[in-house]
């Protein structure tokens, strides 16, 4: 994934461009995008597996803990120290300051010029409110919309909406599940519109909001990593030469030089683990679908198969004698307990006995007694083709 923080490197045309392209911007919304649903189709299979007030409770409560609260945590730190987002940080990409005219014009000149652009405040509070605030907000009003958009196809038109209060509620309620479609889909065109004049190469802003705050994109250069580089205490304070003694400050020194190290390591592994856990996370979501289609369509093949009779046990039969008329079968029909005997003789031998079998005294579940008619209905003999 390096392979986008060099771009401008390895490009000759790339190189001599303010802006990234728009590929890689693109590429790192994907990503973005995509990692919440593979979040929440996770932790959906593990409650699946075991549910219970806990598991129930995190899965429930995703949104809350995971959009808005992991991911505000996430992002601010990354913007506060890259001007950029988790996923644009792993992109090689960053936000920058074009508030300053002049300053913008002189980079655009000389992209290899290393300027002071940074985020301020504000700025970084419109990110956060467009990676963070707002996929979650939209998350919550479309739930509200399907619900209410449900409920309104089924309301009586003529249900009561007497009094000031239900009647605010109801227009309320009306023009949310009428202009909130038309609302998303006038932001997508504006976004688009955006979209489309980053092609121009006139700005790096690709929605309304960072047109309207003066954000645009850029690549990481050199100069960001050696500002979040971890420098060592002891050059940052100028006693480098100075011999370290076994006491309490020494002690807690080498517990930040290794710490420093520990940071370090750690970001390098997790830069080699996320693109490995993207990938994981598709197999593993393409092997529980395939688990997932191979049962459903075992499922249907089995409906399919034909049900296996019940053992007809002919040899109970003594010499082939009904056990009702004790005579010779003839029309030979079978019931649900196995034995065979006449047809006309079970037919006429089920009502009177209470639908019951002849030898077991077992209740037949083809046998049912209608109340209203006082007649038993009698679906459970089978006659046999011999």
């Amino acid at each position: 994934m390096e392979f986008y923080s060099n771009i401008s490197t390895s490009s000759p045309a790339l190189a001599s461009s303010l802006y990234p392209t728009i590929f890689e911007i693109l590429s790192s919304d994907e990503i973005d995008e995509l990692l919440a649903p593979s979040v929440r189709y996770i932790v959906a299979n593990l409650v699946a597996r075991k549910p219970n007030r806990y598991t129930l409770a995190i899965n429930n409560w995703f949104d809350e803990w995971f959009l808005l609260a992991t991911k505000l945590a996430i992002e601010s730190r990354y913007l506060s120290r890259w001007d950029g987002t988790f996923i644009e940080n792993f992109y090689g990409l960053k936000r920058i300051n074009v508030s300053d005219s002049v300053l913008l014009r002189t980079l655009q000149k000389t992209p290899d010029l290393e300027l002071p652009l940074r985020l301020t405040n504000k700025q970084r509070s419109a990110v956060l409110f467009q990676k963070v605030l707002v996929p979650y907000l939209g998350t919550k009003l479309d739930v509200a919309h399907s619900k209410l958009f449900a409920s309104a196809l089924v309301r009586d038109p003529q249900h009561n909406t007497n009094g000031t209060l239900p009647k605010i509620r109801k227009g309320l309620r009306n023009a949310f599940v009428k202009y909130y479609p038309l609302l998303k889909k006038l932001v997508f065109l504006l976004n688009l519109a955006a979209k489309l004049y980053f092609l121009s190469g006139k700005t790096g802003a690709t929605s309304l909001v960072d047109l309207f705050m003066h954000v645009s994109y850029a690549r990481l250069s050199t100069s960001d990593y050696e500002r979040n580089e971890t420098k060592d205490p002891s050059q940052a304070s100028g006693r480098q030469s100075r011999r370290v003694r076994l006491n309490k400050t020494a002690f807690l020194y080498l517990l930040r030089m290794w710490g420093s190290k520990l940071g370090s390591v750690v970001k390098n592994v997790a830069s080699q683990v996320f693109p490995a856990f993207i990938f994981m996370l598709r197999v593993f979501q393409w092997w529980t679908s395939q688990d997932l289609t191979n049962e459903l369509q075992r499922n249907i093949d089995n409906i399919d198969e034909d049900v296996p009779p019940p053992p007809i046990p002919f040899e109970r039969n003594i010499n082939g004698k009904c056990r009702i008329c004790d005579t010779v079968i003839t029309n030979p029909a079978a019931i649900e307990t196995g034995y065979v005997f006449c047809y006309p003789c079970i037919m006429s031998y089920l009502p009177m006995h209470e639908g019951t079998c002849p030898v077991t005294g077992s209740k037949l579940l083809g046998c049912k007694y209608d109340k209203e008619s006082g007649d038993w209905s009698i679906t459970g003999v089978r006659k046999l083709m011999v």
